[in-house]
């Protein structure tokens, strides 16, 4: 990766508003991934997925691949390869693959949830600190919907690498529902 890019990227997964979707995320996702024989541009997807992240925003994978297709197109890379990451980075949005190289993108991204209990909880409340801004009462509708609709998926994992992790996700997620229903 050329300097600059990685420098630029770099200062926006380290904004401040950021205590989840930060350099600690790519880290995580770039160490699990090192043993899948990630493609470039599987690699470059990662570091891009999250670039433009504004809480709440409904254009950050959109304003993210935008800014993928423009440097990587201005360091020269084929409008094939550009194509690819965009579409990665796209496919983030809702976790649903749209090609292949996706899925293990997709399952590294979500690879947290299937994580001890005590990580799941520590990223949660990361999350929530990026939403600082949110009220209680809308927070708590957001998160709702979003765990029943990960809960509703026939499955969340979509590679051999991720589908152990699925048993464990599926736990944490119904759990964290069952103390928000219950307003823990």
């Amino acid at each position: 990766m050329e300097v600059s890019l990685l420098i630029e990227l770099t200062r926006l997964y380290t904004e401040p508003h950021r205590r989840y979707h930060d350099l600690r995320h790519i880290a995580d996702m770039l160490c699990k991934g090192a043993a899948l024989g990630l493609s470039d541009e599987q690699v470059m997807a990662i570091w891009f997925h999250d670039a433009i992240y504004r809480p709440g925003s409904k254009t950050n994978e959109s304003d993210s691949a935008e800014l993928a297709v423009k440097r990587l197109s201005a360091l020269g890379w084929s409008r094939e390869r550009v194509q690819v990451v965009e579409r990665i980075v796209l496919d983030t949005c809702g976790h649903v693959p749209s090609i292949e190289e996706s899925k293990q993108v997709i399952d590294l991204d979500l690879s947290t949830l299937g994580g001890s209990w005590e990580s799941y909880q520590r990223n949660g409340r990361n999350i929530r600190q990026e939403f600082a801004q949110v009220s209680e009462a809308d927070w708590n509708a957001g998160r709702g919907a979003w765990l029943n609709t990960m809960l509703d998926r026939e499955r969340i994992f979509w590679t051999p690498w991720g589908r152990p992790l699925e048993q464990e996700a599926r736990a944490n997620l119904r759990h964290d529902l069952e103390l928000l229903m219950k307003g823990e």
